[in-house]
């Protein structure tokens, strides 16, 4: 009951006790006079009555860490036995184990212990997206940097996942560290490609393709940006020297094949263009764009084909000699 509603009782219950202590003749006896002083304790036993309980006792250690709101304070877990490495080595094997939910609770522990652990928002963030827990895992990936930015595997994990979502200006940051940090891998002119390229850099593309391709000449995917941002500024013969180089490595993918078409037929060779647009479509037939052009080059091709023939025809008809070179054998 509020004070405010138990004082009046109280004055009430104070008044009727009084009454009852007086004498018909105004005098208070001894026993009377000791009821209304235990009466008058009562206004004292309602305040204690109403008094708000002791707030229970914290364990400290097990308050969560940082601002609230903040990915930290989402993900440390707060517990009574600190063994960072422990906890650490623990998720990483999981990890390898393929039990990226078992990991997941170790480096949170781990992340407690050690809240500015680049490494291990690193192998959380990696734990966050096996899992498909992707959005988290970007946090992770970002509060990583945030506390070392050579931390170069994190960094390249958000250029590849900004650039693979389009998002360009996000992108920036972590391509710019990688060429500071990470400059002789072949990875980070690769990336750098791919951001040049969304951004319409054609010349600079072609050159950090140029410089990936230098690093690794196995890797098929710089080829392909090359030959990508050849065709974009008309250096086709470029386009297709990179593109043909492409075909001899793996894994061969559809689109290479189809840029390579494109490029074959910006000089007219539309053989050419029809045998890689074929492939490209044999590929992948849910490929639309391969198979549109395979379709449209092979009207071009048989067009070609049929005027050719009926020139050779007309040619026979006047007694003309056909301009092709003809072979001949000397029997023996």
């Amino acid at each position: 009951m509020p004070t405010s509603r138990l004082f009046p009782v109280v004055t009430t219950l104070l008044a009727a006790a009084a009454l009852s202590a007086c004498t018909p003749d105004g005098e208070v006896s001894i026993a009377q006079a000791v009821s209304a002083e235990a009466a008058a304790d009562i206004p004292d036993l309602a305040a204690s009555l109403v008094e708000p309980a002791p707030e229970e006792e914290v364990d400290e250690a097990l308050r969560p860490i940082g601002e609230p709101g903040t990915p930290l304070a989402r993900e440390a877990i707060p517990h009574h036995d600190p063994r960072f490495h422990d906890h650490f080595a623990e998720g990483q094997l999981l990890m390898e184990e393929g039990d990226a939910t078992g990991a997941i609770d170790h480096l949170r522990k781990a992340l407690f212990d050690a809240p500015e652990s680049a490494a291990t928002w690193y192998e959380l963030g990696q734990a966050y997206v096996t899992v498909g827990r992707r959005g988290r895992g970007v946090d992770c990936m970002e509060e990583a940097v945030a506390r070392e930015p050579r931390h170069v595997e994190a960094q390249r994990f958000l250029a590849r996942h900004f650039l693979n979502r389009g998002e360009t200006a996000a992108a920036r940051a972590p391509v710019r560290a990688l060429a500071r940090y990470d400059r002789e891998d072949f990875r980070t002119p690769y990336l750098q490609s791919r951001l040049f390229l969304a951004m319409n850099m054609w010349q600079e593309a072609i050159t950090a393709s140029r410089r990936a391709v230098a690093l690794n000449p196995e890797f098929i995917y710089a080829y392909n940006n090359l030959g990508f941002a050849a065709l974009q500024v008309g250096r086709d013969a470029l386009a297709i020297q990179y593109l043909e180089a492409a075909t001899e490595l793996t894994p061969l993918e559809p689109y290479m094949l189809n840029n390579l078409g494109v490029a074959y037929e910006r000089l007219l060779r539309h053989g050419d263009s029809l045998t890689a647009f074929a492939r490209a479509a044999s590929l992948d037939p849910m490929y639309v764009k391969a198979v549109s052009n395979r379709d449209r080059m092979q009207a071009v091709v048989d067009r070609e084909t049929a005027d050719e023939v009926a020139r050779i025809l007309a040619a026979r008809a006047t007694g003309e000699a056909p301009d092709e070179g003809v072979a001949s054998m000397q029997l023996p």
